[in-house]
């Protein structure tokens, strides 16, 4: 029996490839002589980089940025040498996770930092640059990050702004070019959210690192005002605090979901076809998953295959929105084995092993 486990990272416990590992040793306790192939998942966000280096190769390379409060940290890019390509996560140097819960105010945020990782993997060599955007700690539409790269914004008075979230609303000039015409620029997002609005950066997401309403408004203001300039309806351009649509105006970069991109990047269609069941999930499993999100592109493709699929999490909710040809009996939930949250949060690798040996036993 050829089983593909595939699933995305379960958040605040384990990476995607210690969660596929967890359920093939429960597979392999009862059923010795299946066939397994694990390919960990990541849809453009956190993570996405360790995905692309277990399928692709390639080095790490460390550089000293500012962080999201513009002091000095070490980050690192994926580089591929032989394809000249580096692959960014903006995260590393201008996420939310590099700043303590009272230090997060998208007002004064920056992603100077990832500007930064671009400019070195381009002083590299690179041909090609792929951003992933999710996790971000900004609200300042990537004009950090090109200010990074050589752009100034100025206000009425000809005065040069600082490139954070509170000084959008003040940009009456950009002053700059695409600094480098012959880069190509991916960015991979996993949202489709616009530049502004109520389903905006700000009105959407600032919330979540750490402002206010006042502020929310303040940077949704300074959102409709670099609208001007930036592509503010395009699917993705409100993604990482309005970066992706700074990626499209200061890059020149093609913005791309990050689930469907990756997947055909790692050739995930042929891994499906190769197998019998496939296996895969995330951390939690709701209404959400279902509109676009990774689970819901792999377990498109596994039914148009007209393969079995067996969903895991560690929180199933929203059964109701589950699609119709997916069965809930076919949904493993490791809080429904656990003994509490935190016992669900802190053995999530234990609880999937005795997951990945219910599966066996019930298909294989």
């Amino acid at each position: 029996m050829n089983i593909l486990i595939c699933p995305d990272k379960f958040k605040g416990s384990l990476s995607a490839q210690q969660a596929a590992e967890a359920l093939a040793t429960g597979i392999l306790n009862k059923r010795k002589k299946s066939s397994i192939q694990c390919i960990p998942l990541a849809d453009g966000g956190e993570g996405t980089l360790e995905v692309v280096q277990q399928m692709h190769g390639g080095e790490w390379v460390s550089v000293q940025v500012n962080d999201p409060l513009f002091r000095t940290i070490e980050a690192s890019y994926l580089w591929l040498a032989d394809q000249k390509t580096a692959y960014i996560e903006m995260a590393r140097a201008s996420g939310l996770g590099l700043l303590l819960k009272k230090e997060q105010n998208p007002l004064i945020t920056t992603t100077f930092g990832t500007g930064e990782l671009i400019r070195h993997a381009a002083e590299a060599g690179a041909t090609t640059i792929v951003l992933t955007i999710g996790g971000s700690a900004t609200n300042d539409a990537g004009i950090g990050m090109a200010a990074a790269l050589g752009y100034s914004f100025l206000d009425a008075t000809g005065a040069v702004l600082e490139p954070i979230g509170e000084n959008l609303s003040l940009i009456s000039e950009i002053k700059g070019t695409k600094p480098y015409p012959a880069i190509q620029f991916i960015v991979l997002s996993d949202v489709a959210n616009p530049l502004y609005g109520p389903d905006g950066a700000a009105y959407v997401y600032a919330k979540q690192k750490g402002a206010n309403l006042k502020s929310i408004k303040q940077l949704d203001n300074g959102l409709i005002n670099i609208a001007k300039w930036l592509p503010a309806a395009m699917p993705g351009a409100g993604a990482a605090g309005g970066l992706g649509a700074g990626a499209v105006y200061f890059l020149g970069a093609r913005l791309e979901p990050g689930a469907e991109w990756l997947l055909n990047k790692i050739h995930i269609d042929r891994a499906i076809r190769k197998a019998d069941f496939i296996i895969t999930g995330e951390g939690k499993i709701d209404q959400q998953s279902w509109s676009g999100k990774l689970i819901s592109n792999v377990i498109a493709r596994t039914d148009k295959q007209l393969k079995q699929s067996i969903l895991v999490c560690g929180v199933f909710e929203d059964s109701d929105k589950i699609p119709l040809f997916l069965d809930p009996r076919d949904v493993y939930s490791i809080t429904n084995v656990a003994t509490s949250s935190k016992d669900a949060m802190e053995n999530a690798s234990k609880h999937l092993i005795q997951i990945g040996e219910a599966i066996a036993l019930k298909y294989l």
